[in-house]
């Protein structure tokens, strides 16, 4: 067989429509921009219900399930952390410079203000964190304390607070076979009213 029947006999690729990639590729940037949207409003609004859930009920999970009943994935609700946060540097480093003056300046620094050195101020940060206290019921912070290793006595420590380090929040896990499925309802329509927040006309 020669080279030119080879060549004829060849299934040519047929050559995307410039046109068809163009509108699929805008289509898809606003689908993108308004599914952004609209997970960003939904996690907010889970977010606020599962706080009120988990204050009024203990409620720490949720299972996802299709109007068929089939559940597809677990929300979970993720406890946010607290400890000691440096709030004043300057009242800190005062506090750091009396407590060990032979060592002020290994420990702390003077720029305009005196600070504390970051390794000693992460060292002193992670032996109040490790009391694993807490703001009382009702306050978002407190004084921070530091136990002093030779006389164990809780000193409060200057320009140091314990308050909310990270916020609360939640995760998603699917269930074995929970993305094919909700993948099926989405394309049968039975998604209709959650994803209408995607779907509606005007900007988003």
């Amino acid at each position: 067989m020669s080279t030119t029947d080879t060549r004829d006999q060849a299934v040519e690729e047929p050559v995307e429509s410039l046109r068809d990639l163009a509108v699929e590729e805008a289509a898809l940037d606003l689908l993108a921009a308004r599914v952004a949207a609209a997970k960003k409003n939904v996690r907010a609004r889970m977010q606020a219900a599962l706080d009120r859930a988990a204050k009024r009920d203990g409620v720490e999970r949720v299972a996802a399930e299709l109007p068929t009943g089939q559940a597809v994935a677990t929300i979970s609700l993720r406890k946010g952390s607290v400890g000691p946060v440096v709030v004043d540097e300057e009242a800190f480093a005062r506090w750091v410079a009396a407590r060990w003056p032979e060592q002020r300046q290994e420990f702390t620094e003077t720029r305009i203000v005196r600070t504390v050195k970051e390794w000693r101020a992460a060292e002193l940060v992670a032996e109040m964190a490790a009391l694993e206290l807490s703001p009382a019921p009702g306050e978002s912070t407190r004084p921070a304390l530091w136990a002093d290793p030779d006389t164990g006595e809780m000193v409060e420590v200057p320009g140091v607070l314990i308050k909310p380090t990270s916020a609360r929040t939640h995760s998603l896990t699917w269930r074995k076979g929970g993305k094919e499925a909700t993948a099926e309802a989405w394309r049968t329509g039975v998604l209709a009213r959650q994803f209408a927040a995607i779907t509606a006309g005007g900007e988003q």
